[in-house]
């Protein structure tokens, strides 16, 4: 018997439009997986191309941490606990940013991050390579902005090289 044709659509929406149905899901101790949006998150996460899986919430978040909040503005942001304060406050930064956002707290956050897939390839919070990836470029950030800039400086001068053949 031949086996019908499945038809994949995709739309756009937007995560305020669907927060309470994320909610509820989570809430049930379900999972929810979407394709992300933006760059903050490259190289890891590419917007437009990796998906996530959030996953309710641990008991207690931890440094090196993927969770979604919701900054004080509305806006929902998904990006890497650097440094959990005394206070319980958590700083934030995503991978492909070096500036810290400081002082998120508990009540912002959502849902973590807890399986992704990148370029076809699906990889767990557990995954020993992901595990690496996440503290090597936590430790990392100071040197953020520098790195960033030589990655500028040689893209520029290899489209020049190019260019010119």
């Amino acid at each position: 018997m031949e086996q019908p044709e499945l038809l994949r659509q995709t739309k756009m929406v937007n995560l305020a439009d669907i927060y309470p149905l994320l909610q509820e899901i989570l809430s049930t101790g379900g999972s929810f997986s979407l394709t992300v949006t933006g760059t903050s998150m490259y190289p890891f996460i590419l917007g437009g191309r990796d998906q996530v899986t959030l996953s309710p919430l641990p008991k207690k978040l931890k440094k090196n941490d993927l969770p979604l909040y919701r900054r004080v503005d509305g806006a929902f942001v998904l990006h890497r606990i650097v440094k959990v304060g005394k206070d319980g406050s958590y700083t934030m930064c995503g991978d492909h940013q070096w500036q810290l956002e400081k002082g998120i707290h508990e009540e912002q956050m959502i849902a973590l991050a807890t399986a992704f897939v990148r370029k076809g390839r699906r990889f767990t919070d557990r995954n020993l390579i992901y595990r690496v990836y996440r503290t090597l470029w936590t430790w990392l950030l100071r040197f953020r902005r520098t790195l960033f800039g030589i990655d500028e400086w040689l893209r520029l001068r290899l489209s020049r090289f190019k260019k010119q053949k």
